[in-house]
């Protein structure tokens, strides 16, 4: 962190925004599952899958910032601390869905059951929004390669580093769809260059607006390139063509834009204040909020029980307010597990 910085507290402030867009969009992306497409109704999700898909990628720049900046890990360091948590967060709550879904819809509750869906969820077979974990989990695999790099690189060649994570994972993607025979697509293919692809750029870009100070210009620089990604992000495929997808994507020019906008706007303009115990209380939440996202589609699947989904209300409304309800009802058993000795840490 930059030395002298003033609201210490701004990431997990920033967390906790992110894990609630975070909630939306997965409500407006199943909502859609369940309208027609093109409908009024599916409009409108579209439009709050739009506004939120910057969500997941701003998860990465978080998990980025906090591991980062800690000390010098080794290899045996990051195995435990972090590639093993992970791994045990998707095997937990992917046996935990399986169990859960299995009860509600009829089962019964057995051991060999539980054993079942642990072998499942350690084979890879989890909940959809667990999916995140496994890019995670890679990222953990080279975390001490990123780690040295960071620690040891100039600001300048940080800069270049996240330049040509977006030029090759967000811009040329978009050059290709619309140019598939061009010779830049074709020496694209050729090269082969995966090291900035993904989301390494966000882990590494996380922590770069993290530890760094940015000048007033930058900055508003940066929230003028994110207002421009947001815009493009709905409006890309209805200007421009190229199919919705190219748009909506992680990786897409508008949601990297957007991603890092709202990261650099929590920092300097929507901090916490100096309060000792607001900065205390938000830290604290920011420590097991991620909880809160792993559990709530636990409370989808009981709503679901009992026939109540977003379409349960005007789709305008219901993202929102399911989004609300899900975040206060998971924000206590996040809390509860946090709790737990040894094990809360790993869980939450």
């Amino acid at each position: 962190m930059a030395k002298g910085e003033r609201n210490a507290g701004w990431s997990g402030f920033f967390l906790v925004f992110t894990v609630l867009c975070a909630m939306a969009l997965l409500l407006a992306r199943e909502g859609q599952g369940q309208v027609s497409f093109g409908g009024g109704s599916w409009q409108v999700l579209s439009i709050y899958e739009g506004l939120t898909c910057w969500a997941i990628p701003a998860l990465f720049m978080v998990w980025g910032m906090y591991a980062l900046e800690g000390g010098k890990p080794n290899f045996s360091s990051t195995l435990m601390g972090l590639v093993l948590p992970c791994f045990c967060l998707l095997v937990f709550w992917g046996a935990l869905y399986a169990v859960a879904a299995h009860l509600l819809g009829g089962g019964s509750l057995s051991w060999r059951g539980v054993w079942s869906a642990l072998k499942s969820a350690a084979c890879g077979n989890v909940y959809f929004h667990l999916c995140v974990l496994y890019p995670l989990m890679g990222l953990y695999l080279v975390h001490p390669v990123l780690h040295r790099f960071t620690a040891a690189a100039s600001r300048n060649e940080l800069r270049y580093f996240l330049a040509l994570c977006f030029l090759f994972a967000s811009v040329l993607p978009v050059w290709s769809r619309f140019h598939p025979d061009g010779v830049l697509t074709g020496l694209l293919e050729r090269m082969q260059v995966h090291l900035v692809l993904g989301y390494v750029g966000y882990y590494v870009a996380g922590w770069y607006l993290h530890h760094y100070t940015i000048g007033r210009i930058p900055e508003f620089v940066i929230y003028i390139l994110g207002v421009f990604g947001l815009v493009l992000t709905l409006l890309g495929d209805g200007l421009l063509g190229g199919g919705r997808e190219l748009w909506y994507s992680y990786t897409a020019p508008g949601v990297a834009m957007t991603a890092v906008a709202l990261c650099t706007l929590f920092r300097y303009v929507l901090g916490i204040s100096e309060e000792r115990a607001r900065r205390k209380s938000v830290r604290a939440l920011g420590s097991y909020v991620f909880g809160a996202y792993l559990f709530h589609q636990i409370w989808a699947l009981v709503f679901r029980w009992f026939d109540i989904s977003v379409l349960s209300l005007p789709v305008v409304i219901a993202v929102p307010v399911f989004t609300a309800v899900f975040f206060l009802l998971s924000v206590p058993f996040a809390w509860l597990l946090n709790l737990i000795p040894g094990a809360g840490k790993w869980l939450t």
